[in-house]
């Protein structure tokens, strides 16, 4: 089964194994911008969010970082 991990510790995914991971956006809130307005948080979360459910249709041989722009 696929799966995608969102992490900012990428390095720590891709050793442990972790097919698909996709980098967060900071430590201490991986899926959030906790500064932004309440808007700005939802559009973020969504794309985020949105990245991930395309990533989970890509096909990998292995651990692979998807940044903003792909693999």
């Amino acid at each position: 089964m696929p799966t995608v991990i969102v992490t900012s510790l990428t390095d720590v995914a891709l050793k442990v194994g972790a097919n698909r991971v996709l980098r967060g956006a900071s430590f201490s809130a991986p899926c959030g911008r906790p500064g932004a307005d309440a808007a700005a948080e939802r559009r973020f979360r969504l794309a985020l969010v949105r990245r991930a459910v395309g990533v989970l249709g890509t096909p990998v041989d292995g651990p692979t970082l998807f940044d903003d722009d792909g693999p």
